[in-house]
């Protein structure tokens, strides 16, 4: 059931208690004809996120840049190479219990200029939602998401009126119409490839600055020559490593 079909009562009581107005929303993501309209539809397109439990209504938070919404779908939920606590709740409750939801729609075809704009508003929904799935890993533990669980209990449960505004506003004048996101997609869809030659590439890596790595007490910890070296040595997300830069 996509968002046409309005989906389950549940689903949509959980993101009116959220004040969330998605894009597009996949439930019965274990069937095929589900996943190929999650192709179909997302193609070309970036975005915010979430990945719901229905039977906890727990949820994970995440971006996707240009056409990479069906990849960051079939990582965590099929081959389960993203979050952890993902893979085992679906382990645990079943592929059908878990619904694909597009919060939001990136108006831009994400590039380097752009992608911290499309990770300020992913920390937005993170910091504003505090998604339990995202919060209880360890890849967040250095980066300020991690709390105990009575905090996290005490958060969920002051989900103040004041956040529920603030996601409201977050959409208000940015509903696109179906003519705008297949603009949108086909922009996405119609971009040059680029080809970087071997001395632009040379010239790039000269150029990069080294990543230092610093414990609380300042002392160093490590220096790195790239955002996905410094995340393999932390244990933790290209992306958390970005957000932090």
């Amino acid at each position: 059931i996509d968002k046409k079909n309005k989906g389950s009562n549940p689903i949509n009581d959980f993101l009116h208690s959220k004040n969330l107005k998605p894009v597009f929303i996949y439930d019965n993501v274990d069937k095929d004809s589900v996943r190929k309209n999650i192709t179909k539809e997302t193609k070309g397109l970036s975005g915010i996120y979430m990945i719901l439990n229905k039977e906890t209504l727990s949820y994970y938070i995440g971006s996707a840049s240009t056409g990479r919404i069906y990849s960051r779908f079939t990582s965590h939920l099929i081959y389960f190479k993203g979050s952890k606590m993902v893979k085992n709740s679906v382990k645990k409750y079943g592929l059908h219990n878990f619904v694909f939801i597009i919060l939001e729609l990136f108006p831009e075809i994400v590039n380097q200029e752009n992608n911290k704009q499309l990770l300020n508003l992913e920390d937005f929904y993170l910091k504003s939602l505090l998604p339990d799935y995202n919060i209880l890993t360890e890849a967040g533990s250095s980066f300020g998401y991690k709390h105990t669980e009575i905090t996290r209990i005490k958060m969920k449960t002051n989900y103040s009126e004041k956040r529920r505004q603030e996601i409201g506003n977050l959409n208000k004048g940015k509903s696109f119409s179906p003519e705008t996101i297949e603009n949108m997609r086909e922009s996405a869809l119609n971009r040059d490839n680029i080809n970087y030659t071997e001395p632009s590439i040379l010239n790039m890596k000269k150029n990069s600055k080294a990543i230092i790595v610093k414990e609380l007490n300042n002392i160093v910890y490590g220096e790195f020559n790239s955002i996905v070296d410094t995340a393999k040595a932390l244990n933790c997300s290209t992306k958390t490593i970005q957000r932090t830069l």
